[in-house]
């Protein structure tokens, strides 16, 4: 997933209606603007921010790579100079629910401007002209999401979290944006994201790592729940979909888990301390794990910390 910011200028309104974005493949005078090129790196599930009138005001999920396309003819007498043959790209746009004012966070946004091709004027933080569709880093673009989260769209934030590559992932997460749009109610924006978090990005991740539950054996992952190692309002973005920071396991062990009256030592074996979790896996039939096998490093750092708030 790569993350772009276009300057709509004066075709903001065209290009959002429409669901896509257009420029000409050369300037005027045949040269090329790396903005123009950019609409050619754009790949399904690529996240563009739309930028007009000082604003992001909606955020769109692309659908489809770059196709050659004539100027739309809804723009009118917009970029009379413009070549009439371009590139189109289809993108699924949400409007926000305040529109966020970039210039407002610019000393958070300033050390994180491309140095060259900037969608923003690295000094004042106005809108670059010459700029439109420009490429963010992926800290960029995550400090943008994380704004609208705190000051637009709290709902958003979460949805585009459980984006995967994968076309099934893309598929649901379009649709819920598309269901957001038309059931805009706090009701049905948490259910969408409890089915997304349960359901999404991570637990697939998980699940490349961990195919079965550890204690129990039981691998059919319609029973099983997707428990974070590290909880999850302790995590920052990228532990929190991190595969290696998750485990698969029985709705009953995940309670114990969960809260910590059980854990794992480095070669996978069931450890607790505490009578209370003795007792509760007596009562369960459960003398150990029936899955035993050493964690990958990347899931020990997590497990590690998990084993050391073990109850005693």
């Amino acid at each position: 997933m790569a993350f772009w910011w276009v300057n709509h200028k004066q075709t903001y309104r065209q290009e959002t209606d429409g669901g896509y974005v257009w420029s000409p493949k050369t300037k005027a005078n045949g040269a090329l603007n790396i903005s123009y090129d950019n609409l050619t790196r754009c790949h399904t599930g690529d996240v563009v921010f739309s930028y007009a009138n000082g604003l992001i005001s909606q955020i769109g999920l692309v659908e489809a790579a770059a196709v050659t396309a004539q100027k739309p003819p809804e723009f009118g007498s917009a970029g009379e100079n413009w070549s009439q043959e371009g590139w189109l790209v289809r993108v699924n746009w949400q409007p926000l629910k305040q529109p966020l004012v970039p210039q407002t966070f610019f000393e958070l946004l300033q050390p994180l401007l491309p140095e060259r091709h900037s969608p923003i004027s690295t000094t004042t933080g106005r809108g670059n002209q010459g700029v439109y569709l420009a490429g963010l880093s992926e800290s960029l673009g995550q400090l943008l999401l994380q704004l609208i989260e705190e000051h637009s769209d709290p709902a958003l934030r979460v949805h585009l979290m459980v984006l995967e590559e994968e076309g099934a992932y893309t598929a649901a997460l379009l649709d819920d944006m598309q269901r957001l749009r038309e059931v805009p109610s706090s009701t049905e924006r948490d259910a969408l994201t409890k089915a997304r978090l349960g359901q999404g990005l991570f637990r697939h991740r998980v699940s490349k790592l961990e195919p079965a539950c550890r204690v129990t054996g039981l691998a059919r992952q319609e029973f099983l729940v997707a428990s974070h190692i590290k909880p999850w309002r302790s995590c920052d973005n990228s532990e929190r979909l991190s595969g290696a920071n998750g485990l698969l396991l029985s709705p009953h062990v995940d309670k114990l888990f969960d809260r910590h009256w059980i854990s794992f030592d480095t070669g996978g074996e069931l450890i607790w301390h505490h009578e209370a979790a003795g007792e509760a896996l007596r009562c369960w039939g459960i003398q150990g794990a029936n899955l035993i096998r050493p964690f990958g490093r990347a899931q020990e750092s997590f497990m590690g910390a998990h084993r050391d708030a073990l109850r005693r």
